[in-house]
């Protein structure tokens, strides 16, 4: 696959909007993105691929081309209706999430220039969730918080205006960001347990934010460093001053505000 092939039908983020609708702040809507969406209805009618079972759907982007031609992270095949607290329904998505990504492929190859030749090299390690189980904790994140700037005695670190989830999809092209506090990863009730990552504690919309890897990469090291200021000074995770893990995260090289 080359660069020049996907010119030939360029895309934007605006597209995604064509088969649900979709909330942005519209300063995404013109920049292009690498979606494909009809290729697979244009593959269907032709006999190509099967119609996805209930609860599948085809069609999403890849992220880049390397050097080589290759398309790299193919993000195509989504599941929904599935209990991913449990162990046979994540089995059976692992199953029918594969034999999707095999019938994707072979759409591809049908109908998109330069996949003509295009061979799958690996699949995910693992089904990707987006959402499972979450803390009820000392403070709740909210939408409010990451869409309007919200900053905290408590915070941990930063992170921009992304919310890519629930049909809403807010980009970090403005320089706007929110900081993220201590209390979302601090659960109620529970003494030295910390939760880092996307069960922290917050709303729908919050966690279309927080679910990012980068996100987690903020309340991970917070985590962290509040362990480690915790087993230092004697007291519970839910004691430790937020001073101090402040203190640590900064001489770590930390950006708090």
């Amino acid at each position: 696959m080359s660069f020049s092939n996907t010119q030939r039908k360029p895309a934007t983020y605006q597209d995604w909007s064509r088969t649900w609708e979709q909330e942005t702040d519209g300063k995404e809507n013109h920049l292009r993105s690498p979606y494909l969406d009809e290729q697979f209805e244009e593959a269907m009618k032709k006999g190509v691929i099967p119609r996805p079972e209930d609860g599948v759907s085809l069609g999403g982007s890849w992220s880049a081309l390397s050097e080589a031609g290759e398309a790299t992270n193919l993000n195509l095949v989504h599941q929904t209706q599935i209990d991913v607290t449990n162990v046979r329904e994540l089995t059976r998505a692992e199953i029918q999430g594969r034999a999707s990504t095999v019938q994707a492929l072979e759409a591809l190859r049908q109908t998109v220039p330069g996949f003509q030749n295009a061979k799958l090299r690996n699949f995910a390690m693992t089904i990707g969730t987006r959402d499972s189980r979450k803390i009820i904790g000392r403070y709740n994140l909210t939408g409010d918080d990451v869409r309007n700037q919200a900053r905290f005695e408590d915070t941990i670190g930063v992170f921009p205006e992304f919310i890519d989830g629930y049909n809403i999809l807010i980009l970090p092209t403005s320089g706007r960001y929110f900081q993220v506090p201590y209390g979302c990863i601090v659960p109620d009730g529970v003494e030295n347990l910390l939760v880092a990552g996307r069960a922290v504690s917050g709303d729908r919309m919050s966690h279309a934010a927080m679910r990012n890897m980068m996100a987690c990469t903020v309340t991970g090291q917070g985590a962290g460093a509040a362990a480690a200021v915790s087993v230092r000074e004697g007291v519970s995770t839910s004691m430790v001053s937020p001073a101090a893990i402040q203190q640590q995260l900064r001489a770590q090289g930390v950006r708090l505000d």
